[in-house]
């Protein structure tokens, strides 16, 4: 796989400069085309074909990121690309599937690439590489010209502001960790050693322009700085890797240049106030900050040794000049380093990113609008601008997402929790055997449901499917313990091996025990330990469910002739208990009309909401809000009034839900009062009332037996995975610390040998 970037001048300390330039970041080749396609195809409802020039043109300025030259073409191309990324970001999610591949700055040739599924991780990478164009082009300028040193010092400024601008918005946008490269430390860096170096024109300017030296100290102590700002944010340990050495000794030789450099400049402004002394005082200072620079030249370029050895020679001439001066005419003491008044700093550069990287957008939109200009001469039109706002297709989403959760939530689930609640209340008055034992038509034969339940056992083979299941269990429990015991077996095996030959050995096996490294595992071990002693205590419990109900259960095994003739009929009957029983069936068929009006609710409220399609409300609320400024950034949460009104529609949905919450508090209160009342007319002598209840409750049992041992074989299939991989990790482990006492043995045989 083959990557490419700027021109191999890097590390960009170029040899005929006495300045840096950053290097574009290297890519590979990628298409836009394919993904943009299909996400404008399933998110836009809209055709790709109509954005053919669109799909082109983005791929043709993506690939331009692969060979880039050190001109102002090649940056306004870049620049140009950016503002297409900063344009589409508005119009798709930062995830459209593209792995963005970019080499980390100063890596190698054939280094692997970083990528990430992040438009603005692209976006990031672009600008870095802008960023580097400027310096480059900062760097390339005659600067012995006055018009030339006015170039460079803009374009190191514009560098800067590239950096900060990356550093301060773009970073924060992408969402993930930045690269080490595009940190805060690294970016930091690069923003005081670009100022650094515009700062440096200044002065170069200034000193062309013979301005004062109290002037020109006073800029020159501001680059020293710099430089050494940029010195320290680059050698932090967290960026440790990133900047190349020659590029550390650079900023640390230019700190103590421009050190010396200012106070040179001030000892000259002592001459004029006639401070001997001091003058001496500061070209001492300046002397020792040329000698500390002479003693880490390396990797440096000769630009720089030459402006080292022409200020280190005046420096010298002065101070030789100025000692003779004070020692034969002035006789004025001279004060110590730590006397002299510290040099005022005289700041000139701010970053300064250009506006076709602040704000891109409101360039091209601007240019468009006027209908007596042309297009912008660097970036051009925006692509893909007849697409609606991504915003907009979240906020449908949002709204989407807030419709489902009051249809399933608030509406379906509710009700389906209603009814729950009521069966379940049935269910532990036992109230279906209740209406079966004690309703006129009990004795034309068994209640239907029964029969049903009864059927329905017979085709799953009774409780002796259920003990098949549960031995099934046991030998899925038995083999997770085996796991774990051959982990814990091998770790002991392991353990034992290490003290007998750390016995053997003595003072010369001298690696780490065993217990120590392996106390993550055996507390793993521990756990898993846990896990399985708690399921095995579930599984007993479940085993005395089924011992107790299993021969009930198997009752229900029999055909429907031998069941009715197991159920006993009770010889005598009340006329009050039968009026009572009628008068609970009368209210469990109310609930059932009920449950029927809930499935009516259930199925408007699904159809509203397939009806409900607020995209147009929506694409006119965006218009507003982008009627100034089509550039203006549009948030889900601008249309949460529209969202407000267009859900009001689901209030009478929601008011027939509390409906029937309350009609259902009011029947399961009947409900109980009645059945109070019925149980009292009896003392428990109707026989086949407590048999239907004990065969309906069987039937319960077995289907509560059966979910248990269900979902205690998923359990025992899923921990073994986990017992598989934690097994393996022991092993591995072991052979690893095998492998490494066969080396030391070695080791120490081969010793004990040649000690002999």
């Amino acid at each position: 796989m083959s990557f490419h970037g700027s021109p191999p001048t890097s590390p960009s300390v170029a040899l005929t400069s006495n300045m840096i330039s950053g290097e574009v970041k290297r890519t590979e080749k990628i298409t836009w085309t394919p993904y943009l396609r299909e996400y404008i195809s399933n998110g836009y409802a809209e055709h790709p074909d109509l954005y053919t020039d669109d799909f082109r043109l983005l791929d043709e300025l993506r690939n331009d990121c692969i060979y880039v030259e050190s001109n102002e073409k090649a940056l306004n191309r870049l620049i140009k690309y950016y503002a297409q990324l900063v344009f589409i970001g508005s119009k798709f999610p930062i995830d459209l599937g593209i792995e963005f591949p970019w080499c980390l700055a100063f890596s190698p040739e054939g280094s692997k690439p970083i990528s990430h599924r992040n438009m603005n991780y692209e976006k990031a990478c672009v600008l870095y590489s802008i960023g580097s164009m400027y310096s480059q082009l900062g760097n390339s300028e005659n600067r012995l010209s006055e018009e030339g040193v006015k170039r460079a010092c803009n374009h190191f400024k514009s560098s800067a502001g590239c950096f900060k601008h990356l550093q301060d918005v773009v970073i924060p946008e992408m969402r993930i960790s930045p690269t080490v490269d595009l940190s805060t430390y690294a970016l930091k860096a690069l923003v005081n050693l670009m100022l650094a170096q515009a700062q440096e024109c200044v002065w170069q300017k200034a000193a062309m322009d013979q301005l004062r030296d109290g002037t020109i100290a006073r800029l020159a102590i501001k680059i020293a700085n710099f430089y050494d700002a940029a010195y320290e944010l680059a050698t932090n340990s967290s960026i440790q890797s990133v900047f190349p050495r020659p590029w550390l000794t650079h900023m640390q030789v230019k700190t103590l240049h421009f050190n010396a450099a200012a106070q040179f400049r001030k000892s000259c402004e002592c001459i004029s106030k006639n401070k001997y002394g001091e003058e001496i005082a500061r070209l001492q200072l300046a002397n020792g900050y040329v000698k500390r620079a002479f003693e880490m030249l390396r990797s440096v370029s000769p630009s720089v040794v030459s402006d080292l050895k022409s200020l280190q020679q005046i420096i010298q001439t002065n101070l030789a000049r100025a000692v003779k001066d004070n020692d034969v005419i002035y006789l004025e003491q001279i004060p110590s380093p730590s006397a002299l008044p510290p040099i005022q700093q005289f700041e000139m550069v701010q970053p300064e990113a250009p506006a076709d990287v602040l704000d891109p957008v409101s360039l091209m939109l601007n240019n468009e609008q006027r209908s007596d200009s042309l297009p912008h001469p660097v970036i051009g039109l925006p692509l893909f601008q007849k697409l609606v706002p991504f915003a907009v297709h979240q906020a449908a989403s949002v709204y989407v997402d807030r419709k489902e959760r009051i249809i399933k939530e608030d509406i379906i689930g509710r009700l389906d929790e209603l009814t729950e609640v009521f069966d379940s209340t049935l269910q532990s008055l036992n109230l279906s055997a209740t209406l079966f034992a004690a309703t006129d038509d009990s004795k034309d034969g068994l209640p239907e449901l029964l029969l049903q339940q009864a059927a329905d056992i017979r085709n799953e083979g009774g409780s002796k499917t259920l003990y098949e299941a549960w031995q099934k269990v046991q030998q899925a429990s038995s083999k997770n313990s085996n796991l774990l015991e051959d982990a814990f077996n091998a770790l002991d095996d392991e353990h034992e091996l290490d003290e007998d030959l750390r016995q053997r050995f003595g003072e010369g096996w001298n690696r780490p025990s065993s217990q120590v490294l392996t106390e993550q595992l055996v507390a793993q071990g521990q756990k898993h330990r846990m896990t399985l002693l708690s399921a095995q205590k579930a599984d007993d419990i479940v085993r005395k469910k089924l011992d107790k109900w299993a021969k009930i259960i198997d009752v229900l095994m029999l055909s429907d002739a031998e069941l009715e003739r197991s159920v006993p009929y009770d010889e005598e009957d009340d006329g009050s208990r039968q009026a009572l029983a009628k008068r609970l069936k009368d209210l469990v068929l109310e609930m059932q009309e009920h449950r029927k009006l809930r499935k009516m609710i259930k199925d408007q409220a699904k159809r509203t909401s397939n009806a409900d399609d607020i995209s147009p409300a929506l694409l006119k609320k965006a218009a507003e809000l982008t009627a100034k400024s089509p550039v203006v950034k549009i948030d889900p949460a601008q249309f949460e009034d529209l969202f407000v009104d267009n859900l009001r529609k689901y209030d009478s949905f929601l008011m027939k839900v509390d409906q029937e919450d309350e009609n259902q508090g009011r029947l399961l209160r009947l409900i109980a009062e009645t059945h109070r009342d019925y149980l009292a007319t009896t003392d428990g002598s109707s026989r086949r009332e407590k048999a239907l209840q004990n065969l309906n409750q069987a039937y319960a049992m077995y289907k509560e037996i059966k979910v248990n041992l269900t979902e205690g074989a998923k359990f025992y299939d899923d921990h073994a995975r986990g017992l598989m991989s934690y097994r393996d990790n022991c092993q591995d482990y072991c052979y690893r610390r095998k492998m490494e006492s066969n080396d030391i043995m070695r080791k120490l045989q081969a010793l004990s040998i040649n000690g002999h």
